[in-house]
């Protein structure tokens, strides 16, 4: 069995590789852009989540190919991503979702992993956070609204070995693909200060349009100016997840 990265010694090189990639993105200039998620203030159709879920996508996972063509109809498999809109420590959580609509879910659930700032919640399938709340602690009972995406490629190429993750794969249909487009505006103030970008852009919730497409393609789909995001729908094949393995990079992008 392959150590974990806690048991690997400091000086391995694999570790001070990934402390170099690190520093580097630290590094890195502040972003420029930035996706806001806007919970929904009517929360009367929400709805309990058991086979159908909403994910998004960035558009920038289409143009690497890292699950390869998106196509309505396709079976896909990949672990979700949760992201804190809100979240409260209660009591005693009954592991549960309700769907708000656009990759938004109102959830109650366990946290069975932490490390760092990764953290797996199990709100009746299970997510992870690469930039968790710092309070959380293995064991707690949550509650409040996150958004749901898709794997950035970081679950599978990095963290499941590097973090002792549980597997987190699940296998999904993707039955639809959602294209999102919205003007690009300033990000709110305490969003910009924390990014230290003073003039970071993000998307105008006032300004959406959504439309339905067959094929999530970038160069296609982008328009100037405006900023877009793929949400898709999908239905739950079993919940009973994997971990990573070889098939899991097939890089393959849409014909421009």
């Amino acid at each position: 069995m392959k150590p974990s990265r806690k048991e690997l010694l400091p000086n391995d090189p694999v570790i001070a590789r990934m402390e170099e990639l690190l520093a580097q993105v630290d590094a890195l200039p502040p972003p420029q852009i930035t996706w806001t998620h806007w919970p929904p203030a009517d929360r009367s159709a929400a709805r309990e989540a058991g086979a159908q879920w909403t994910v998004g996508m960035a558009p920038w996972l289409v143009d690497d190919g890292a699950y390869g063509v998106l196509q309505a109809g396709r079976a896909i498999e990949f672990a979700l991503r949760w992201e804190a809109l809100s979240l409260e420590a209660i009591d005693d959580a009954r592991p549960h979702a309700l769907a708000l609509g656009d990759g938004i879910y109102q959830v109650e659930a366990t946290v069975v992993r932490v490390d760092g700032d990764i953290c797996v919640l199990d709100f009746g399938v299970l997510a992870y956070a690469y930039d968790a709340p710092a309070w959380l602690r293995e064991g707690d009972s949550v509650r409040g609204d996150v958004a749901l995406e898709i794997d950035p490629d970081l679950y599978r190429s990095a963290c499941y070995e590097d973090r002792d993750l549980p597997a987190l794969i699940y296998p999904w249909r993707l039955d639809r693909i959602v294209l999102e487009h919205a003007a690009r505006v300033a990000a709110p103030e305490e969003v910009r200060s924390r990014s230290g970008n003073p003039d970071l852009a993000t998307n105008d919730s006032a300004s959406r349009t959504m439309r339905e497409v067959a094929v999530a393609n970038h160069a296609k789909d982008r328009r100037p100016g405006e900023m877009m995001r793929y949400h898709l729908h999908c239905t739950l094949q079993s919940r009973i997840p994997r971990p990573p393995d070889a098939t899991d990079h097939p890089r393959a992008v849409p014909d421009a």
